[in-house]
């Protein structure tokens, strides 16, 4: 049988690239690497406008309602906020792919999970997809297997490196603390290029530290003092899992290939400010699915897609980029520009809940810091090509 669109990859893009192309009543193969539900190495927390781009209820895969957030500097001068809106909601993983995978086959999408994509190749005018020895073939490809995925390997040879590594692990709430409930924490100054977290489910903290690729060594060690000054007790962790993060960095090479695209960890669709990807792989599995259901009818051409990513999610990750070269490269700055203005946490809480902008939130964060070094570390470049007048107007906003 030959599939209008083969998909490789079941989580967030992958299983909305399906379902919307099975909606539009196209044949898709859905494959996924692992049996589903899987364990997946992530802290599980979805930015509010995560459930902006979803048409479902997902109540019952939350674990827990984030309405505070805290960010300290190496475990000390906690600034805090808390409102009564949810800004975020943590979720497993495993059931939060499962969920989206089961309704990409409620759409008409067939799921084969526990097989592997050995290769991929485009012929003509269609593509084809070694699954464990057995060739399945079709008109279009959406590679959504992640940072180290085949199809990226296989197409796309300009693909960069993943950027990040990051440890998660579980820690029983119990001996946690109870604080956690209903909070997040952001530790900025001891993972170099990156950060380190707690995130509250219902019986245990997620918790975690993102390093540079450069700095993977030292990941568990970053984690293991995070945990020992931040007052987490003496709870032991579980299900310790690495995993390599494909921060966003600039031009890393077209995004389709012929009749092949890529979405979302596959893509280096991920925040490189907090490492958080979901909202992008979701956003962007969705326009993979209108790409191709445009291309059907315009002769294969994908070219849209990468028109849409660059202007519809590319500007957003470059301003989340001028942000983390200021909080990874100099945190204790950044810590510092955040207690100048108490304002900043409660605007970023707009950014999570899609009410905001990461550029308006850069764009203000910048105009905090000396424009000497905001030229040496590339954050106002963004600035002075908007004009006076609209950056003196994002100035005035932020006070």
């Amino acid at each position: 049988m030959r599939y209008d669109t083969i998909v490789v990859g079941g989580g967030p893009a992958g299983a909305t690239a399906a379902r919307g192309l099975a909606q539009a009543g196209a044949r898709v193969l859905l494959l996924e690497r692992r049996r589903l539900p899987r364990y997946k190495a992530c802290g599980g927390c979805l930015s509010r406008r995560v459930a902006g781009l979803l048409d479902f209820d997902p109540a019952d895969l939350v674990e827990d309602t984030i309405t505070g957030l805290t960010f300290t500097y190496r475990g000390r001068e906690p600034i805090e906020a808390r409102i009564r809106e949810p800004m975020a909601y943590t979720v497993w993983r495993d059931r939060f792919d499962q969920a989206l995978c089961l309704r990409a086959v409620e759409a008409g999408a067939e799921l084969h999970d526990g097989l592997t994509v050995r290769a991929v190749r485009q012929a003509d005018n269609r593509v084809e997809v070694d699954v464990d020895g057995k060739m399945e073939a079709g008109d279009f490809l959406v590679g959504a297997d992640g940072a180290s995925g085949v199809v990226a390997r296989d197409l796309f040879s300009t693909r960069r490196k993943a950027r990040a590594v990051g440890l998660d692990a579980d820690l029983p709430l119990a001996g946690a603390a109870p604080a956690l409930k209903g909070r997040v924490v952001i530790e900025l100054g001891r993972a170099s290029g990156g950060y380190c977290w707690a995130f509250p489910k219902r019986d245990v903290a997620s918790v975690g530290a993102m390093v540079g690729r450069a700095a993977a060594r030292t990941a568990s060690h970053c984690l293991e003092t995070f945990l020992g000054a931040g007052g987490f007790g003496g709870g032991k962790l579980s299900r310790t899992h690495g995993a390599l993060i494909p921060l966003h960095g600039g031009n890393s090479g077209p995004l389709y290939q012929g009749r092949a695209l890529l979405t979302g960890d596959a893509a280096a669709l991920v925040d490189p400010f907090l490492g958080e990807g979901i909202y992008y792989a979701i956003l962007s599995g969705q326009l993979a699915a209108r790409a191709i259901l445009s291309a059907e009818r315009n002769g294969g051409d994908l070219a849209w897609y990468q028109t849409a990513i660059s202007t519809g999610i590319t500007p957003e990750l470059e301003a989340a980029g001028r942000l983390s070269r200021l909080a990874h490269r100099l945190p204790w700055l950044w810590f510092k520009a955040l207690k100048r203005r108490p304002g900043a946490i409660d605007f970023y809480r707009k950014v999570l809940m899609g009410q905001e902008s990461y550029r308006s939130f850069a764009d203000r964060v910048w105009a905090e810091i000396p424009r000497p070094l905001g030229l040496l570390l590339g954050g106002w470049t963004d600035r002075e090509q908007m004009g006076g007048e609209r950056g003196a107007r994002e100035k005035r906003r932020w006070q």
